[in-house]
């Protein structure tokens, strides 16, 4: 393990610099908080230095019971990470990126694993079938992908956050060595890069980083779930992304009802506004969501563990108090805000 662990770093290391170098240049745009041109496609570091270190630890230790479906998890994470690439580099429209997302997870959901009964509560449990279960399964890798995507726009929030919950998820696969290394992998590949994006501002990940990271993140939340033992519920994957999961609905919400085109560029995210607001520096920011990230992720961790059946119900309580947040926040800001004017 030490082996592959090793790899990550120094391949995540070495690819990033260079990528600092010479790679494509991110310009100043509508939803990200930077002001200046700065390198991108970090995330290809991650990338890079995760598949590696993978290779070398299935190389060395040989853990049985083989990589079973890790491998298809990878897979979809590539190829979304790649898209997310090009997209860096071409700047892709929205319509078409979001078609190739759909296909990659409509694709895992129905050849991989998908979510076919979800637990309600003690002896509850809500039968969806296949279809309905392949639907929903896709659905909830498009919604998480894009919303982790969204909420790259600070240095150093989403790379933390990304972090924080694959670390969290490795936890609970004992008997998947090969998923919970390269869950551990990515969480430590995304710790390395941190330092290139926040506080130095060398190198973003881009999309290439957000969308293969939060595909892990969202992917393997349904392995977890399903096959003959099962880790944990679906639930947990929801509890590490909660706070990114919150600002983006309830701001493509309030969007929708103002009649304003959702695939947008804007600065109406809560972060942003907050951020913008009192001209706080990037770190204020980032400190703050990683805080409230690992606090959702180590609730998720507890319940997953002492009280599975009750994940569900803890799950709509913290979103409850998120969204309860969000508006409390959302409401000092625009009072400041009028105040300034």
């Amino acid at each position: 393990m030490l082996w592959g662990v090793l790899v990550t770093v120094l391949l995540t290391v070495v690819t990033t610099v260079v990528l600092s170098k010479v790679g494509p240049v991110d310009q100043p745009r509508e939803r990200g908080l930077s002001q200046w041109a700065t390198a991108t496609s970090g995330g290809l570091g991650v990338i890079a230095g995760v598949m590696t270190g993978l290779m070398v630890f299935v190389s060395v230790v040989l853990p049985p019971p083989g990589p079973g479906l890790t491998v298809w998890l990878l897979l979809g994470a590539c190829v979304v990470g790649f898209l997310g690439a090009l997209d860096d580099v071409f700047d892709i429209p929205p319509l078409p990126k979001l078609a190739v997302q759909i296909m990659a997870a409509l694709a895992f959901s129905i050849f991989v694993a998908r979510v076919e009964v979800l637990p309600v509560g003690p002896g509850i449990d809500l039968a969806v079938g296949p279809v309905l279960g392949a639907i929903g399964t896709a659905l909830w890798i498009i919604v998480v992908i894009n919303a982790y995507n969204f909420m790259d726009g600070s240095d150093g929030l989403a790379v933390g956050v990304q972090s924080i919950g694959l670390f969290t998820l490795a936890l609970v696969n004992p008997d998947r060595p090969i998923l919970a290394f390269a869950l551990l992998a990515a969480s430590i590949a995304n710790l390395v890069f941190l330092p290139y994006n926040h506080p130095g501002k060398r190198i973003f990940q881009g999309d290439s980083g957000a969308l293969f990271s939060s595909f892990l993140i969202a992917g393997s939340s349904v392995l977890l779930s399903t096959g003959p033992s099962p880790r944990a519920t679906l639930y947990l994957g929801a509890f590490v992304a909660a706070p990114f999961l919150v600002d983006v609905l309830i701001t493509l919400l309030r969007r929708a009802v103002a009649r304003k085109r959702l695939f947008e560029p804007h600065r109406e995210h809560l972060y942003q506004r907050w951020a913008t607001a009192g001209d706080r520096p990037a770190g204020a920011l980032a400190w703050r969501v990683w805080g409230l990230t690992a606090a959702c992720s180590a609730l998720g961790y507890t319940v997953n563990r002492f009280a599975p059946d009750w994940s569900l119900l803890a799950l709509l309580v913290l979103i409850a108090a998120l969204s309860a947040g969000w508006y409390g926040l959302s409401k000092q800001i625009d009072a400041a805000e009028a105040g300034a004017a």
